[in-house]
């Protein structure tokens, strides 16, 4: 006979958050090395952003994304062509035996999807900067290193590595590994998240703690406004990382999930294939960086389809950008805005970037530095810049 859990008061579909965000990027290789430090400055600068459990120290969640630089790969993964691998991060079940059902599950999965796990690591992590309640639920935390086939493009790849982490996701689910979540899986970008502080974030990985020079870093702190803190809603997303809230979620989500009935290509037939083209379960946030993705895997890149998404009002510029008019022109009709006050910030393992909600309700404050480093974040200072070295 099958036990079920009695339902819970509680209702995903309302979750929201509220929350600090940014990013430090360098436009010169010599600004690498200090691209790393700095987002995990400006990630400790926004704790007072984020929010703590009873205990006092367990977070509702801290991240950062980071780009798959070669040099991260080298670190990483010894011996691995960064060009032809990509890494899945994971967040898998604790125990020998749940915990080892799941790795075969990755394992088929993406032997299924042409794309084999050719080695595992598992991440090294630090309990003791966890508070009792985020220890509790602490996961698995591993990379599986998975290979690109032989004549595969990188942008294929890309897409294969998607669709795979998603038809995961769900088989996880129908095998009764729903705590199996996938922080990123990606050739292009990689993602530490957890339930801990953001000025602890470097000593729960050690990974973040040696110096590796990097073209960018996203961090995020969150605020659950009115969730439960899960490990696998901390942020940054696989896309973006966000601050705010979409008032239109319910209906962005009815309109997306109402486009299943008109799969255009193969990749499409494939997205539908692997699962929910939204997770049912997640919060506004993580159903903005899932649309988005779904944009992306029609052929859309990734700075096109958030201009969709959260388009310009255009009625409040005096002289908008014309591509930009054009653009909304032209997409219009295919997506209803996903509003809200709200900023974020993007990366697509190449480029970065943020923006802003129609109405400039969640406002980001920026520098440029006389050595190359550009610095977005939720409020001015956040990332420690000398004044001298600043030049806008």
């Amino acid at each position: 006979m099958t036990r079920r859990s009695p339902p819970s008061l509680d209702d995903p579909r309302y979750e929201h958050d509220a929350c600090g965000v940014g990013f430090v990027a360098a436009t010169s290789r010599r600004s690498r090395e200090r691209v790393l430090p700095l987002a995990l400055a400006g990630l400790a600068a926004l704790g007072h952003r984020g929010a703590f459990g009873a205990d006092g120290e367990s977070s509702d969640g801290a991240g950062v994304s980071l780009p798959l630089d070669p040099e991260l790969i080298a670190r990483l993964a010894p011996n691995v062509a960064g060009s032809g691998h990509g890494i899945v991060q994971l967040f898998l079940p604790p125990g020998r035996v749940r915990g080892g059902r799941a790795r075969a599950l990755v394992e088929r999965v993406f032997a299924d999807a042409g794309a084999p796990v050719t080695r595992w690591r598992r991440v090294p992590v630090d309990p003791s900067t966890l508070g009792a309640s985020a220890r509790a639920s602490l996961p698995d935390v591993r990379q599986a290193i998975v290979a690109r086939p032989d004549g595969m493009r990188p942008r294929a790849f890309e897409t294969r590595l998607i669709l795979a982490r998603r038809t995961l996701e769900e088989a996880a689910r129908a095998a009764g590994l729903a705590d199996l979540s996938v922080p990123s899986a990606s050739s292009r970008t990689l993602v530490y998240k957890g339930l801990v502080a953001g000025d602890r974030l470097a000593m729960l990985y050690p990974d973040l703690a040696e110096p590796v020079p990097l073209s960018y870093a996203i961090f995020h702190q969150r605020y659950a406004t009115n969730t439960h803190p899960q490990w696998r809603l901390a942020q940054p997303f696989r896309h973006l990382a966000h601050n705010g809230e979409i008032n239109t979620v319910r209906g962005n989500r009815e309109q997306l999930r109402g486009r299943r009935a008109d799969p255009a290509g193969a990749t499409a037939r494939g997205l539908l294939a692997a699962g929910p083209l939204l997770s049912t379960d997640g919060s506004d946030s993580l159903s903005l960086d899932e649309a988005v993705e779904v944009l992306q895997l029609t052929g859309w890149d990734l700075p096109t389809a958030l201009l969709t998404a959260i388009p310009e009002s255009l009625a409040l510029r005096l002289s908008p950008h014309p591509q930009v008019a054009a653009l909304q022109r032209r997409t219009a009709g295919l997506l209803a805005p996903w509003d809200g006050p709200a900023a974020l910030v993007w990366g697509d393992g190449r480029r970065v970037g943020a923006l802003l909600d129609r109405n400039g309700l969640r406002p980001l404050a920026w520098a440029l530095t006389a050595d190359g480093i550009v610095v977005a974040a939720s409020e001015a200072g956040a990332v420690p810049l000398a004044a001298s070295e600043t030049i806008r």
